[in-house]
């Protein structure tokens, strides 16, 4: 779908832009010229050897090749439409579909890596960032990409393709699997409901854009959008994950961080501005709401809600005070009145939440820049929100926002774990105290980090999953953080694995799908995006 912007929401949207830019780089100047001096570090801390040897350096990213908007690179021809066979034994047909030529996807590589891993490879056709993908039932769920119109299957033990369906409109989002149904939305407006087989059962187009993904719980689906045709408010909407039949709607502070989460009744959600909304399943109504900075997703454990948060504050710095964003985990009981606590041992520096050191700095951000034009979104809607995504965690383009994850915190055995920029922590929610905490970040890096490193990590069988932006997945003992083992890929890993039958899968910011044999077969669990369908881990 086409977006045109108009010459008044262009100025409004720049103007928004310097203005988030101007307040969040006071002070970068200074910071460049002195030591920040930082918060005491915790004590009685285990001290993870760093997983990058010095002369570490990841391998190039493969260049972004945009696919043209009326046709692809390669491939069979194929008619859109719906249903059955369609241009080729393996396609079918999304209503509405993108025609001409579809992508042909290379049948998969059997790989070692050099640690001597064994597994498999699948290339996407358009090098595009690639979102977690879904493993139920032994296949392999995964959207083509940040301006595909392609949704996959895959066998998961071979890579195999098992079929493709086509989207009506660009940008599936992960995968949501539930009750025999995938669910997934497009960034360009639409949310749409398939079988296991790969065949349409319904679809709606909500607004425009969709940068979050679905949860689903006892055959309901609960998604957020923009009224994009009408005040341009976000909304959290409930329906019928059979029918399509909405329950209710609400209105929400802002577009929600990543995805809603579900526990025990209750929908929870981050929004972009920083606040954190909890509504009633049943009928959508507000429970309680707080705007606390907020900049993940939550997880809801033992009558609280875990959270990353940032905060601003002021430091000397060559003798100047300057502004330094800091983020750290904190909770609030789940009751309608409750009081947001901080967890301090948690604290760091987040450069990686500050928009003007990122719009100097890194090197994601003209990517994600370059994503949006290629798909229309030179400027985004005035509905999408960006203005508040660039003030509360640095993100102010819609790639940027739909593959952001932050410091998504998860529960396993009583603790609580979260990957924070570069650095990997395990906190004990009773005392408050880090109990291990690793630091990955490459001692060559030079200047701030700006781009968080690492995924939120994927936790079965007393071990964390996670992958990095140098191309490694790391697997960690969730007790004491020992490094278990790792696979190099040499491409940027941004979405959380996904680990399922003694198999781990990741996906890359240039295009591929990677499974690898774990050596374990009680490695399984951990089924897509936040591990179940209700997105909270493997607790409810």
């Amino acid at each position: 779908m086409k977006r045109q912007a108009s010459l008044l929401r262009v100025g409004a949207f720049a103007l928004a832009c310097v203005a988030g830019v101007a307040f969040l780089g006071r002070g970068l100047a200074d910071d460049q010229k002195g030591q920040l001096k930082l918060p005491p570090k915790t004590t009685n801390i285990q001290q993870v050897q760093p997983l990058f040897p010095p002369n570490a350096v990841p391998a190039p990213p493969a260049q972004f090749q945009p696919i043209p908007p009326n046709g692809f690179q390669g491939g069979f021809p194929v008619q859109g439409g719906f249903g059955g066979p369609n241009g080729g034994p393996n396609f079918i047909g999304g209503l509405g579909g993108k025609g001409g030529p579809a992508p042909q996807v290379a049948a998969p590589q059997e790989i070692t890596t050099r640690e001597g891993k064994k597994g498999w490879k699948v290339v996407i056709p358009g090098n595009r960032p690639l979102a977690t993908p879904a493993v139920v039932d032994g296949k392999v769920f995964v959207g083509g990409g940040f301006g595909s119109y392609e949704f996959y299957c895959f066998d998961g033990k071979s890579g195999k393709q098992v079929w493709m369906y086509r989207t009506g409109d660009d940008g599936p989002t992960a995968a949501v699997v539930s009750d025999g149904y995938i669910a997934f939305n497009t960034e360009s407006c639409e949310l749409e409901i398939i079988t296991m087989d790969g065949k349409k059962v319904w679809k709606k187009w909500l607004g425009d854009p969709l940068m979050s993904m679905p949860a689903i719980h006892k055959g309901k689906i609960y998604m957020s959008y923009p009224n994009s045709k009408g005040n341009n408010k976000h909304h959290m909407a409930c329906f019928d994950l059979k029918t399509g039949q909405q329950f209710w709607d609400k209105e929400i502070p802002a577009q929600i961080i990543t995805a809603p989460v579900i526990s025990k009744g209750n929908v929870y959600a981050s929004t972009l501005d920083g606040s954190m909304t909890c509504l009633d399943t049943r009928d959508g109504t507000l429970v309680w709401q707080d705007k606390k900075n907020a900049t993940s997703s939550p997880v809801v454990w033992n009558g609280k809600v875990f959270f990353s948060r940032r905060d601003a504050v002021n430091q000397m710095v060559g003798g100047k005070q300057v502004v330094q964003q800091m983020e750290e985990l904190a909770d609030r009981p789940i009751a309608p009145k409750g009081e947001v606590k901080s967890i301090p041992a948690t604290t760091q520096p987040a450069d990686y939440l500050d928009l003007a050191k990122r719009e100097l700095h890194s090197k994601e951000q003209g990517k994600f820049k370059a994503y949006d034009g290629s798909v229309g979104f030179g400027v985004a809607p005035a509905g999408a929100g960006l203005g508040m995504g660039g003030f509360n965690i640095a993100q102010n383009t819609v790639s940027g926002v739909w593959s952001y994850q932050g410091s998504k915190p998860f529960v396993y055995n009583n603790l609580l774990y979260s990957s924070m920029g570069c650095s990997v922590k395990c906190v004990d929610p009773d005392t408050q105290k880090v109990k291990w905490q690793t630091e990955l970040k490459d001692k060559n890096a030079k200047g701030p980090l700006v781009d968080a490193s690492l995924t939120p990590p994927a936790i079965v069988n007393g071990k964390l999953f996670i992958g990095t932006s140098a191309g490694d997945v790391l697997c960690y003992a969730a007790q004491d953080g020992k490094l278990l083992w790792r696979v190099t890929v040499s491409e940027p890993i941004v979405f959380q694995p996904a680990v399922a039958n003694g198999r781990v899968y990741v996906s890359t910011s240039t295009g591929s799908l990677y499974s690898f044999d774990t050596g374990d077969a009680k490695d399984h669990g951990w089924l897509m995006w936040g591990g179940n369908s209700e997105h909270n881990g493997l607790l409810d």
